[in-house]
């Protein structure tokens, strides 16, 4: 069980560029939406089909870069 330390570390996520960033679909065919996270100045990419935040090496793979 997370801690509620670890909790607020986790801040919501919203489209990168001031909410200007749209969905997209990569050359893989996963949909994607680049985000960004307030709270802690990290980005990263928001797999809109599973609603889960990609770690920066399934990111690459999404995007065919690996």
């Amino acid at each position: 069980m997370a801690t509620a330390k670890e909790d607020k570390s986790q801040g919501n996520w919203y489209p990168a560029s001031g909410g200007k960033e749209e969905i997209f679909t990569t050359r893989t065919g996963r949909r994607l939406l680049y985000c960004w996270q307030p709270l802690t100045g990290k980005h990263a990419y928001l797999d809109v089909g599973t609603d889960i935040i990609l770690s920066d090496e399934e990111a690459q793979a999404a995007l065919g870069m690996s």
